[in-house]
């Protein structure tokens, strides 16, 4: 299974993604948890130390990986990648995903997009090309039954349209309740069904209070079976 979390900054969507981490752990599942936000709290949360193994250092890698140049698109490498039998695997991992990838617990393997490079920062290209290879891998990785993947996106709308959120099973959208996460939630609800992803809402720090993650990650878990 694989399961990404959206929502408005500061709405809690890290800490519900890192309680997922941990249910499906506990479950007995291998998960591969990628932070494709830039502010890295998944990986904060997940107590890891931040590395220079970043899935944004060298986005081509992957282009190259399964046989074609820098200047190929994502989704043409993906399509290349099916015509000639590529793909990703978690146990043991193949050779791009060891290169891109960091082994933090046992069973627990940490992508990591990456902070602002400096071809972001010069404006050759913009921060979603950082995360942009998954437009090739997600596709391509072949889940065994007891493997799952979670994603913390980044915050806002921003995520539903780079294409990534087309491979996941579930998208779960987390919501405060203030007008202005309850607009971006709105906006995001627009996007994904025209995309045509399943999603579920999730209230979080309704009344003041934090959303009870242990209920949530089981009502999630039990939704996306």
């Amino acid at each position: 299974m694989i399961i990404g979390f959206l929502g408005k900054g500061g709405s809690g969507k890290s800490t519900l993604a890192t309680a997922t981490v941990r249910y499906l752990q506990n479950k007995g599942y291998r998960v591969l948890a990628i932070d494709a936000d830039h502010n890295m709290d998944f990986s904060f949360n997940l107590g890891a130390d931040i590395t220079s193994k970043f899935l944004g250092s060298d986005p081509y890698l992957i282009k190259r990986y399964v046989g074609l140049s820098d200047s190929a698109g994502f989704l043409e490498a993906k399509e290349h990648a099916l015509k000639k039998g590529v793909g990703f695997k978690l146990n043991p991992p193949d050779e791009f995903t060891s290169q891109v990838t960091t082994e933090h617990e046992k069973n627990l393997l940490l992508m990591v997009a990456g902070p602002h490079t400096e071809i972001v920062r010069s404006g050759e290209h913009c921060s979603h090309s950082l995360a942009a290879p998954l437009k090739t891998y997600l596709p391509l990785l072949q889940l065994e039954e007891n493997e799952a993947v979670v994603i913390d996106e980044r915050a806002g709308t921003d995520p539903v349209a780079t294409g990534i959120l087309n491979s996941v099973d579930l998208a779960v959208i987390v919501v405060e309740p203030t007008i202005n996460s309850k607009r971006v939630a709105e906006q995001i609800k627009h996007e994904l069904k025209i995309a045509g992803v399943r999603f579920l809402t999730v209230n979080n720090k309704k009344d003041g209070m934090e959303a009870d993650t242990k209920r949530v990650t089981k009502e999630i878990f039990a939704y996306v079976q």
